[in-house]
């Protein structure tokens, strides 16, 4: 398949496209032909190649494994940010079933970090919830919510068998976030969370720290949530910036 210069388009974009076209009908998984299988088919240069193929991992579309070679990557789900929905609204949106392999609910004292996120006194009790979240029967957050139990009072009398945190919230004790802050980043996973989502020891998470708070400007929750990098992704969508002009002084 020879290729040429189309109204001026560098060939490496001429390829990718005609790559992103093939893999848009390949199964997840399967692997794609070695770079020098691309040469001979498009009749171009091995740097050409390259270039095609690297944007098409930076888009997200396919997965290099060394030592193993190239492969369709499965679509991530999105995540939107831009209002307060629970980690199971999310999935059943993207039309998952969503679901938990392991629930551990304790009551304990604060540690330092989560009694100053919850403006709470130093060794106060907080109900602690660990979680295992899954998308079907694929593991894809590690999940932990930190609740301060003088807001739940009962909280571990009930019991907390529903895959929504917010649902069982609302309905058991009338209490409902108003205002959420998200800090979200990458790094590491650290052998607990490896473990949990049976990925390498290492392997890139994307992280999410959220507060929640009442109407009353209250901290609800605070949540740390580790997602699989490779399956899971954040969306914030922006509006039209406000000039200079009409900023508040």
């Amino acid at each position: 398949m020879q290729l040429g210069q189309i109204s001026g388009i560098p060939l490496y974009v001429q390829i990718r496209e005609k790559l992103r076209t093939e893999l848009a009908q390949m199964e997840p998984g399967k692997a794609i032909p070695i770079e020098a299988e691309l040469e001979k088919k498009f009749g171009v240069s091995r740097i050409t190649i390259r270039r095609a193929v690297e944007d098409l991992v930076a888009e997200g579309l396919i997965l290099r494994q060394q030592g193993r070679g190239t492969f369709v990557q499965r679509p991530k789900l999105t995540h939107e940010l831009n209002l307060i929905t629970s980690w199971t609204d999310q999935l059943k949106s993207l039309g998952f079933s969503p679901k938990t392999s392991h629930r551990r609910v304790e009551q304990r004292p604060a540690l330092p970090h989560v009694a100053e996120a919850l403006q709470l006194r130093e060794q106060e009790e907080v109900i602690s919830i660990q979680r295992i979240r899954l998308a079907g029967r694929e593991r894809i957050s590690y999940m932990i919510n930190f609740l301060p139990a003088s807001l739940v009072p009962d909280f571990m009398e009930r019991e907390f068998a529903e895959e929504s945190l917010y649902d069982f919230l609302r309905r058991c004790f009338s209490l409902e976030p108003a205002t959420a802050v998200d800090t979200v980043g990458t790094r590491p996973a650290s052998q607990e969370e490896s473990d949990a989502l049976r990925i390498e020891h290492n392997s890139p998470v994307l992280t999410v720290r959220r507060i929640s708070y009442l109407e009353n400007g209250k901290p609800l929750e605070l949540a740390i949530v580790a997602s699989r990098g490779d399956r899971y992704q954040y969306q914030v969508t922006l509006k039209n910036r406000v000039s200079t002009a009409e900023r508040p002084r």
